[in-house]
């Protein structure tokens, strides 16, 4: 890579002034008129060796040739060294891109090279509401940042199939049944199947809460679903079909593909073993009842893995899964479970007991990765009440936005507004809460995926017009300025990819694609392509065809499909 290249010469330079040559680090100029690279190694030294920097950079700079892939260096107070790539060399990357050469440095994790994201978290018998939305978008983005930096990526799926909420549920839907009558209820499509849950939770809910009696009746469908009695079976079976056909439809919609769906309703008996196995290896002890681990000598909360009743907690139950993923797909070096905040003290208790359990096989492997909640007008969302906020109305109220705005066909809006909304998570940093709004999630003025689309749009609009030629006879030197800042921002993308993936963050890649398109909305705007004279006009449909590419490219890596049209 041209930017190893470069940290070389860099390195053979400082050594030329006597000075040490350890931890020089180029980074990209937030101002590209700053150059391509830049470093401040010279202040680094110049505070060590409590000498000036801005001489030390000019020394530096002294030791290095001028020859591809350096164009030139400049030396900025107090010390800054900034490093131009030679216009050829920008221009053979523009032509590996058209030629859909676009490779990333590869970035890993561990020497197998393989992690498992794990992502999306549904419960049965509930909505598939915005927050997963968020979760699910999140989950796909990092899966695929690892995928382009050269990892097998392992997608899993833990669903939650067992609890309170479907006993709860449970209790109130055969009476449901009854009143729309059980051929009726068949025959529903899923969504009205699942609209009918949703009723029956509410109506469950509210009488546990008010009637004692109902509530032990509810208590004892919890045990029922627990021991898969078959009092229970037959409506729990066929309400949870009901929730993974429904789960298979968002997932379809948003463009996700699982490997691995595990269940909690797999990890009871697995899980009393396991606790059985650290309770007489005392890690984990018995406390009134019930079996916890002390976490205080540890930094950690102190939590229960098995209740009073001798049912294994969601944290019991981590112990089985955490078991299974580190199984099923051979030597993982990484689990990233992508959870919200809220879990912090669960993961830090239950990575801890995983690691006393087996050091070798647990220690360094499991990473929660946070991400905020996701807000409308009205406040935080709850499923309680029966007020939660469905991933499809986001969707789809994004979708008639667009038809309402562009007058786009329904295939077309459908693609827009998951880009809509996907980017709209995205753009931020994953721990920030998103304020989600419609008009600015779908605008074509702004920061948001459709405007990214149409971008990509509007090139091959020009594309369609006129063939790509290799380039042969440009004289590099008529470069304007508003095509160096274009040719220079795609000479990045690559690398913006890597640290994306490094630092687990798919904000770095919306930044940059918007930037990118608003670089080239200001070459368009300024520049002649198609009527321009034969080289520049060879020239400029290269930049348009690198930048469409880099857009298809760069999106895809968000889980966001492009249209031709708009």
């Amino acid at each position: 890579m041209i930017k190893d290249k470069i940290t070389q010469i860099l390195i053979e330079a400082v050594k030329k002034t006597g000075l040490p040559a350890d931890g020089i680090n180029l980074i990209h100029p937030t101002n590209s008129k700053f150059g391509d690279y830049t470093t401040t190694v010279a202040m680094q030294l110049g505070k060590k060796e409590k000498k000036d920097p801005f001489v030390i950079a000019e020394k530096i700079a002294q030791n290095i040739e001028i020859q591809d892939p350096i164009g030139s260096i400049k030396i900025i107070r107090p010390g800054f060294i900034n490093i131009f790539l030679s216009n050829s060399i920008l221009l053979e990357n523009i032509q590996e891109i058209t030629d859909g050469n676009i490779h990333f440095p590869e970035y890993y994790l561990g020497k197998n090279k393989k992690i498992m994201v794990e992502y999306s978290h549904p419960n049965t018998h509930k909505l598939f509401h915005i927050g997963h939305l968020r979760n699910i978008t999140t989950g796909e983005a990092i899966a695929k940042l690892f995928e382009a930096t050269g990892n097998k990526v392992i997608r899993s799926n833990y669903q939650g199939d067992v609890g309170l909420h479907i006993a709860k549920t449970l209790w109130a839907t055969p009476k449901l049944i009854e009143e729309v009558g059980e051929k009726n209820v068949e025959v529903l499509p899923i969504s009205e199947k699942i609209s009918l849950l949703g009723k029956a939770y509410v109506k469950g809910n509210k009488t546990y809460e008010e009637d004692e009696e109902i509530q032990k009746e509810i208590i004892d469908i919890n045990k029922q679903i627990y021991n898969q009695d078959e009092k229970i079976l037959s409506i729990y079976n066929k309400t949870r079909d009901w929730s993974l056909e429904y789960f298979n439809d968002k997932y379809d919609r948003v463009g996700t593909k699982f490997d691995k769906l595990y269940f909690e309703s797999e990890m009871t008996t697995q899980a009393l073993k396991i606790i059985d196995e650290l309770v007489e290896k005392k890690i984990l002890k018995k406390s009134r009842g019930a079996i916890v681990f002390k976490g205080d000598d540890y930094g950690v909360h102190t939590r229960v893995f098995l209740n009073q009743h001798g049912y294994p907690t969601y944290e019991g139950k981590e112990l089985p899964l955490a078991e299974k993923e580190t199984s099923d797909f051979g030597k993982l070096d990484k689990i990233i479970h992508v959870v919200t905040g809220e879990q912090t003290s669960f993961f830090q208790t239950t990575f801890k007991v995983e690691e006393l359990r087996d050091p070798v096989r647990y220690k360094g492997i499991q990473f929660h990765l946070i991400y905020g909640w996701v807000h409308l007008k009205g406040g935080k969302m709850s499923s309680r009440k029966g007020n939660i906020i469905e991933a499809d109305w986001l969707l789809d109220q994004s979708k008639n936005q667009i038809k309402k705005d562009y007058n786009s066909t329904d295939d077309v809006a459908e693609k827009l507004a998951v880009a809509a909304v996907k980017y709209s998570f995205l753009k931020n940093s994953l721990e920030k809460d998103v304020y989600f709004d419609v008009n600015d999630a779908t605008t074509l003025q702004g920061d948001s995926g459709p405007y990214l689309i149409y971008t990509y749009v509007r090139c091959n609009s020009v594309l369609k017009k006129d063939k790509v030629s290799v380039l042969t006879g440009f004289e590099p030197s008529k470069m304007n300025e508003l095509e160096l800042s274009l040719i220079r921002h795609l000479f990045k993308f690559p690398e913006i990819v890597t640290e994306g993936a490094s630092k687990l963050a798919p904000n770095y890649i919306c930044t940059y694609l918007y930037d990118l398109c608003q670089k080239f909305n200001l070459f368009y705007q300024k520049n002649p392509i198609l009527k321009a004279e034969k080289n520049m006009k060879d020239f400029r449909l290269s930049l348009t065809a690198a930048t469409a590419r880099v857009i298809k490219t760069g999106l895809d890596l968000l889980g966001i499909q492009v249209v031709e049209k708009m």
